[in-house]
């Protein structure tokens, strides 16, 4: 029997000097016992209807009624990765399409009423990822005009935006909505939201609200949530997909990094412990494809079993004095990934260290964590988007840019830049509290690098022991505490021996008092020199990238949908869409040559449903060659017209492709554009040219190729929202072994 719980996970509060600290993501998942991973109706909270604290100002933000269609700023061809052989008018095309939104008329986006509760909302469905985006309305005022964070434009920038900056394939299609502000579903103990069984979005732009930021800011500051959502999207299509019945393989297992064999990890996922059942608490259990978990967990190096070795004077102008109650002296890579992620607590980690600690991540002691909550932030299910957002998210603000933030304070004025989001609110007691709300990247690098990203006065890249700091000249120090990153992080070390002299007096007699002498070891080179394209890679092998078939999706429809929970039609889950890569040009066993036009389902009966495809000459998953320092989108030239800055430039170039992983790039990318219906004891997969043009397909019309499948994951509709609901009907697309036949099977 199922039943449902409620994880809230709120995020990292202390207080300071009457200063609020806030966490920089969290995700609320409903969990069931069994072998139930996330599923059941999406969220029953008392609290869900309470909106943000926010002080409504006399006027609108003045930023929506600047904007103009000429604010938003066109993708290039550098921003993306088109098909080779494309002709120049092939690629503006598919340019223009992909910039459709700066074309738009505004008035065409309406306001429009949700009938169950009567919250007012405006949308538009981009026509490239098929994403339907809302922006909630959070005020009326006495004139009954309704306040939204983004409006019109806003909302058409932020697509823009999403698109430039969030790395996707045609599993985008897969995601349903994004929705800004809906505080019926999402509340102040969140900033992000993923529902993976109905394949929804939210985003709490509360933080933004009021505060007189300009459009860019709001949007540069919601970015990282948006991208940390997506990519649990992205795991939740492909990585979190091993299949019940397939052998099984633990993630130190040599044998589950073959890419020749398909097997499933289990992961334990238990977000809502607490101090008293931390130690014992199992959590629930999580199917995960075995080659991509295993490859995670090996290249980010959370086998690492050493804790760091941070030197005194390091410490000294980190400036911290007890270095007993860091997360980074108290446990190992390794240590926190066995308490995140399996059954059982280890038994030389039970007690050790006490669940009650607060181990520090920041130097101020002001972000802490204890085991309970790194159960959540280092479970599989958190780390995939943390780590990919470290690795590829491309921020709006520059490290390197001055940090405002004290000079603001005097001022009252708000400061949203690389670290996070500083601001002013009056609690309760009407008491006027200081709140900062860290970026994610800054939270996520902060488990890699010790550093004060907490400061006013924060500034530059971490400490790592590499090169000169550019502030003065001085030899950067090494503040490297967690091996957890997949570029080159030679700088971690680890104690390898501790030696105790006494000291003599003056006589030459011991005193009671000693010195130490620490000698340090590094990791093998293999652990620490650059992983991001091998990193890189593993993500596109998951996707299937290259494979002819690399995907199914059901179809997605509800029976009943409100605001708090929604009810899958399976009568319609047996409706499956294709997704793969195919050459611009295909060789047929007949020798033939031209584009394939789309698929065909066959059982006993013959023929009987076949769809188009779909084709993309842009595939946008991206990476990165090495970490991100931020950058200012554009600037404006002498003419006041937007210019690409050097900053940008740089970030565009530091990206890497499908090419630079070592895969040929003549790819098209494609979708079947209806979902089909299967149907029969033996239905098989067929390609199809359609001749003459009819839209109909027929046996003479059927081309056989050669077709490829993803050898180390399945391609299958089984997912972590469905996967333990034995009545939801779930398919997986396999090659006959004794016959050259792609078949679909319900398993």
């Amino acid at each position: 029997m199922k039943f449902k719980k409620i994880v809230k996970i709120i995020g990292l509060f202390s207080l300071l000097s009457m200063t609020s600290f806030a966490s920089s993501c969290s995700i609320f998942n409903n969990l069931f016992d069994g072998i139930s991973a996330i599923s059941g109706p999406e969220i029953d909270d008392p609290e869900r209807d309470k909106t943000p604290p926010f002080v409504v100002q006399p006027k609108p933000p003045i930023e929506q009624e600047k904007l103009t269609l000429n604010d938003i700023l066109p993708i290039t061809e550098n921003e993306l990765f088109l098909t080779d052989g494309l002709s120049e008018e092939e690629k503006k095309a598919s340019l223009e399409k992909f910039n459709s939104v700066i074309r738009k008329d505004v008035n065409q986006i309406i306001e429009k009423t949700r009938d169950s509760d009567k919250k007012v909302f405006i949308e538009y469905q981009d026509t490239e990822t098929g994403i339907i985006f809302r922006d909630f309305s959070y005020h009326t005022d006495e004139n009954g005009n309704k306040r939204y964070l983004l409006g019109r434009l806003g909302l058409l920038m932020l697509i823009q935006e999403f698109k430039r900056k969030v790395p996707f394939g045609f599993e985008v299609r897969d995601l349903k909505s994004i929705n800004i502000n809906d505080f019926a579903v999402i509340n102040e103990k969140a900033n992000g939201l993923y529902m993976p069984e109905s394949r929804r979005m939210f985003i709490n732009g509360s933080t933004f609200m009021e505060k007189g930021f300009s459009m860019y800011e709001i949007i540069g500051g919601m970015m990282p949530t948006i991208f940390h959502e997506y990519m649990h999207h992205w795991a939740t299509t492909y990585a979190e997909t091993g299949l019940i019945e397939d052998p099984k393989a633990n993630v130190s297992d040599e044998s589950a990094r073959n890419i020749e064999k398909r097997s499933t990890t289990e992961i334990f996922y238990a977000p809502s412990t607490n101090q008293t059942n931390s130690d014992h608490a199992h959590g629930s259990r999580q199917f995960w494809n075995s080659y991509f978990a295993s490859n995670f967990y090996k290249v980010l190096n959370f086998d690492v079993n050493k804790k760091a070795y941070i030197d005194k004077k390091s410490l000294s102008a980190l400036g911290v004095y007890d270095k007993n109650k860091l997360l980074y002296n108290n446990l190992t890579l390794n240590d926190i990934w066995r308490l995140s992620n399996e059954f059982k607590t280890p038994d030389y980690l039970v007690g050790n260290p006490s669940p009650a600690l607060e181990m520090g991540i920041s130097p101020s002691g002001s972000f802490t964590v204890t085991k309970p909550r790194l159960k959540y932030s280092f479970s599989l299910t958190e780390l995939v988007p943390r780590e990919y957002t470290k690795y590829a998210f491309e921020s709006y603000f520059s490290i390197n840019d001055e940090n405002q933030s004290y000079e603001n304070e005097k001022h009252k004025k708000p400061t949203i830049n690389w670290f996070g989001t500083r601001y002013f609110i009056k609690n309760k007691d009407g008491q006027e509290v200081r709140i900062f709300s860290p970026s994610g990247n800054a939270e996520d690098w902060s488990k890699t690098y010790l550093n004060n990203f907490d400061s006013h006065r924060r500034q530059y890249w971490f400490q790592d022991g590499v090169g000169n700091n550019p502030y003065d000249g001085t030899p950067k120090f090494n503040a490297t505490v967690f091996p957890n990153s997949v570029f080159d992080i030679s700088g971690f070390r680890y104690e390898s021996e501790v030696k105790k002299y006494t000291i003599l007096d003056r006589f030459g007699n011991p005193t009671p008092f000693y010195r130490t002498e620490v000698s340090t070891k590094e990791l093998p080179q293999e652990k620490t020199k650059s992983r991001s394209v091998e990193f890189y890679k593993y993500f596109l092998e998951t996707m299937g990238y290259g494979k002819t078939i690399s995907q199914i999706y059901y179809e997605n429809s509800f029976t009943s949908e409100d605001r708090k929970n929604v009810s899958i039609d399976r009568s319609k889950v047996s409706k499956i869409k294709f997704s793969g890569f195919i050459p611009n040009e295909v060789i047929t066993n007949d020798g033939s040559t031209g584009k394939i036009d789309g698929i065909v389902l066959k059982n006993e009966s013959g023929i009987y449903d076949w769809s188009k495809f779909e084709y993309s000459n842009i595939f946008n998953f991206f990476g990165h060659k090495n970490y991100d320092e931020g950058a200012k989108l554009y600037g404006l030239d002498s003419n006041n017209k937007f210019t690409v800055t050097d900053e940008r430039e740089k970030q565009i170039k530091n990206r890497i492709y499908p090419k630079d992983a070592g895969y040929e790039s003549n790819y098209l990318n494609y979708i079947t554009n209806k979902f089909m219906e299967v149907k029969g004891k033996k239905v098989t997969v067929h390609f199809w040219r359609d001749k003459n043009n009819d839209n109909s397909a027929t046996e003479d019309e059927l081309v056989k190729i050669d077709v490829t499948l993803p050898t180390q994951r399945a391609v299958s509709s089984a997912r972590s929202s469905n996967i333990s609901d034995f009545k939801f009907k779930k398919f997986l697309v396999e090659k006959e072994k004794n016959e050259n036949e792609i078949v679909i099977k319900e398993i």
